[in-house]
């Protein structure tokens, strides 16, 4: 009998509804949300499609909200499904850019016990209040804001989780960064994310991937204050040496070809659609997105090899690559490979 993939899903990523970026509080310049977006009717998700996806989640355990594409987008709605799914005995987590901080805070989790939040993310990019607005293309958006409502978890026992997205433009703020939250909030878990490309595709952004060698100066240095500091950080991998090229290519078991616990669904007026990875849903919709209520959940057949990595850089640092395919670099006579972003994150996903 085929397994029902969908029967491993303990974690879903949701987008409530399908706005990206033509509604977002923020207008960030490296938005990966605003492809997606423009592909898609304006929809706002329904609680019919909620009790859905509860129906075909039989063991789902956590419900990662990412909104609309943010949850001070349509945090109303966001709150509705939260004690929907907090009834069921389900874990919430929020993502946010942190705009209007306190009062979206508020209204997401009215009526919602805080034992029931697993964490709520703020994206803070920067300590440079300057560039934190540039990066979000927003002049309204506030380091000291979020910082309140930072507290208000605090005080509420809420786990806050900060999640950094590293360019060039902000690569040297990593250590600022997880010195100021861990030591004067307390806390103790940061995922950081490689600044990426794939949905900015033959568009113009002022920004640039962080070049191999840097980024893994910038994912050891990390590793070696979390040791150290006795933190939870995560961070990815993506450019790996011949010895770890070579285990990656044997023990790699991609999301895209295995499936996995998490899935990401977007709320949309023609149905739920699904992913298993949603870097490549960016660049070959057809290949791996499914219709959530019609359709058998689809994966890709691969050797292993990640089919979206090579567009996650910018064209500038693919050109700079061995082939100018963005697969393989040669840097002071050693070589370096780009790999699939989930792979360092969890290595084996069955």
């Amino acid at each position: 009998m085929e397994e029902n993939l969908l029967e491993r899903i303990t974690d879903l990523t949701l987008y409530t509804g399908t706005y990206g970026r033509k509604r977002c509080t923020c207008s960030c310049i490296g938005c990966t949300q605003e492809s997606y977006g423009r592909r898609n009717e304006d929809f706002q998700g329904t609680m019919k499609q909620i009790d859905i996806i509860s129906k075909k989640l039989p063991n789902l355990k956590t419900v990662y909200f990412l909104g609309n594409p943010d949850v001070s987008v349509d945090t109303e709605f966001c709150n509705l499904a939260s004690r929907k799914f907090a009834q069921e005995g389900k874990k919430l987590m929020y993502s946010t850019s942190g705009y209007n901080a306190m009062e979206t805070l508020k209204k997401l989790l009215d009526g919602i016990d805080p034992q029931n939040v697993e964490s709520i993310s703020y994206s803070i990019d920067t300590l440079d209040d300057e560039k934190f607005k540039y990066l979000k293309g927003n002049k309204d958006i506030s380091i000291e804001e979020i910082e309140k409502a930072i507290q208000y978890c605090n005080d509420n026992k809420i786990k806050v989780k900060i999640q950094p997205t590293l360019w060039d433009i902000n690569q040297d703020d990593y250590k600022d960064i997880i010195q100021h939250y861990s030591k004067k909030y307390n806390i103790d878990w940061f995922t950081f994310h490689a600044g990426s490309f794939e949905a900015l595709q033959d568009r113009k952004v002022p920004l640039k991937h962080i070049r191999p060698e840097k980024w893994r100066k910038i994912a050891r240095e990390i590793n070696e204050i979390a040791k150290r500091e006795k933190l939870k950080i995560l961070v990815p991998k993506i450019f790996l040496d011949e010895e770890e090229y070579k285990e990656y290519k044997e023990n790699a078991k991609l999301y895209c070809n295995n499936g996995g616990c998490g899935m990401q669904i977007w709320m949309q007026k023609d149905g739920l659609k699904a992913t298993f990875c949603p870097l490549l849903a960016e660049t070959r919709a057809n290949d791996i997105v499914f219709d959530f209520e019609k359709e058998t959940p689809k994966l890709v057949k691969t050797n292993n090899e990640c089919l979206v990595c090579t567009k996650c850089i910018d064209d500038e640092l693919k050109k700079q690559s061995t082939n100018e395919f963005g697969i393989e670099f040669l840097i002071q006579e050693r070589k370096l490979y780009n790999a699939c972003r989930y792979y360092s994150y969890r290595e084996d996903y069955r």
